[in-house]
């Protein structure tokens, strides 16, 4: 007689394994598949049993149920495990074909930027320099207000193609990455951005996984972003965006440079599972904290948010997310998370204070 005890396991495993079904990463729509497959393994296998019954009876109906209770059970348990490892290969297969069609539609457009880029680098910077060139030798023989403004024009023309230039290779995917310091990246960052008087208060020790060159820029484009739209001398109204209007016979650039940087400090701290950048400056309006990380956001000076349409595309070429909020301070933070650190987080931090003089 089949003793009812060897039958515990199996139905206690079928139980246990619908509880888990339901909690797993299995999506809804193989069940029905699961349960075919139990179902099939059930009856198949307590037919099996059932033909084996009537060609060897026992000799006892007691046994013979016994034994058809078992041959189910042990079926169903078969027939459910079938079941949820051909769902498991099916969402393998799946999640690996989304992975193909993804890496091949990144590919795609890093191919149509590389193209883009190269028409902004021959068609435009070869009629520029051109332009450049004769402007400098009509300025050889005399000078005015309107040529300077003139060369002003151009030195921003040059400035936008630089940045559209390293928006478009940017958002390459990153194969390559290298454990980076933080602390001595932000300080080198820092020291290649004119800053005015603004000031750092870098809080940083960590160690992340990341591409040097790329992290580098985002760091640049921050800083620049802070310094030149973060002034603390007069708050903006809701109407005001990150950026301010030139005055006097300065470009845009310099201008928000000397307005933006007076009595700005800027900290760059750590924070669960990444890394944030703020500044006690103008902050930007909650209405318009998503727009200024997109590629065709102008500001009210006329500058196309670039620098941090740069920083976006960095984020994501990592497989960072970033998420724009206000400081402390009222003005901008920038928190970058899901980042893979490299060290210990364990370790002491502390604050270093820097305030360059640029030249």
């Amino acid at each position: 007689m089949v003793s009812m005890l060897a039958i515990v396991p199996f139905a206690a495993a079928i139980i246990v394994g619908g509880f888990w079904l339901s909690n797993s990463e299995i999506e809804p729509d193989h069940y029905r598949r699961i349960g075919v497959w139990f179902a099939g393994g059930l009856v198949s296998f307590l037919l099996l049993n059932v033909a084996m019954i009537l060609t060897w009876p026992t000799g006892s109906l007691s046994e013979d149920i016994g034994w058809a209770l078992f041959a189910a059970i042990v079926g169903g348990f078969g027939g459910l495990m079938m079941g949820i490892f051909e769902a498991r290969a099916i969402s393998r297969a799946v999640e690996a074909e989304r992975q193909r069609l993804r890496r091949e539609a990144i590919e795609q457009r890093n191919e149509r930027l590389d193209e883009f880029a190269a028409v902004v680098a021959h068609d435009l910077r070869n009629p520029l320099n051109v332009a450049s060139g004769q402007l400098e030798l009509e300025r050889m023989d005399r000078d005015s207000e309107h040529l300077e403004t003139a060369a002003r024009a151009m030195d921003r023309m040059e400035t936008l193609i630089d940045r559209t230039l390293t928006l478009a290779r940017s958002g390459h995917v990153i194969s390559e990455t290298e454990a980076v310091d933080l602390a001595e990246l932000v300080d080198s960052c820092w020291e290649a951005v004119p800053t005015a008087d603004a000031t750092l208060e870098n809080e940083v020790t960590a160690v992340i996984d990341a591409d040097p060159d790329r992290l580098r820029h985002l760091f640049e484009n921050l800083f620049r972003n802070s310094v030149e739209h973060g002034s603390t001398g007069s708050r903006t109204g809701p109407d005001d965006s990150v950026g301010h209007g030139s005055t006097g016979r300065q470009s845009p650039s310099e201008d928000a440079l000397e307005r933006g940087s007076a009595n700005l400090t800027i900290r760059v701290g750590e924070m669960s599972e990444g890394f944030y950048v703020a500044d006690d400056g103008s902050g930007i309006p909650s209405e318009k904290r998503d727009a200024v990380l997109d590629d065709g956001y102008t500001t009210t000076d006329g500058e196309g948010g670039l620098g941090l349409a740069i920083v976006q595309r960095i984020v994501e070429a990592h497989g960072w997310d970033i998420d724009v909020t206000e400081s402390d301070g009222g003005g901008t933070r920038f928190e970058i998370t899901d980042i893979t650190r490299t060290d210990s987080s364990e370790k002491d931090t502390y604050t270093r204070s820097k305030t360059p003089i640029q030249p």
